[in-house]
């Protein structure tokens, strides 16, 4: 899914409110979803995904609890490859040019300083030490010393909306 702006979502979000109460509910949530290219939707995902952002417990989406959704549904729509095209860019390759199969601490040292970037490098340490899955290998200090494509995969569903995210502004 393109990333849409305010203005596209909330356009979209009245177009869909056919009840025009200011709020969708699960069967216009299904045509909103199949109009921004996801496909039909069950019923029962449709009111997962209604709860899941439902912060006034009304069984419907308001435009804000619409926004959050749509936000978590773009980061959650990047494509495998290129969340494994960041992971090769931040791996890099060994030293008879292979592609390295995991993340290290040092490896977004090297990104950072590639592109001019401060980046807390103790952030991230936390966060690769909290990664899911076992880790690679841990360092005299028992830090975590690498990141696998399939955790970075799943942190990368968590980052943009998480506790994660601030290492990675």
């Amino acid at each position: 899914m393109a990333a849409f702006t305010d203005t596209q979502l909330k356009e979209v979000f009245d177009l869909f409110d056919a009840s025009g109460d200011e709020s969708i509910d699960t069967e216009e949530l299904g045509l909103v979803m199949e109009a921004l290219g996801f496909g039909k939707v069950d019923k029962d995902d449709l009111r997962r995904m209604i709860h899941e952002v439902d912060v006034d417990m009304s069984g419907k989406i308001e435009w804000d609890e619409f926004k959050v959704m749509m936000r978590k549904k773009s980061y959650a729509a990047n494509s495998r490859e290129e969340i494994a095209a960041a992971f090769k860019a931040f791996a890099g390759r060994t030293e008879d040019d292979k592609p390295k199969e995991f993340i290290a601490v040092q490896d977004i040292a090297n990104v950072a300083v590639a592109i001019n970037e401060k980046v807390e490098l103790s952030k991230f340490q936390e966060i690769l030490n909290q990664a899911p899955g076992q880790p690679i290998g841990r360092d005299e200090e028992g830090n975590s010393t690498g990141l696998t494509i399939i955790q970075w995969r799943e942190m990368m569903g968590v980052v943009n909306h998480s506790k994660y995210g601030d290492a990675f502004n």
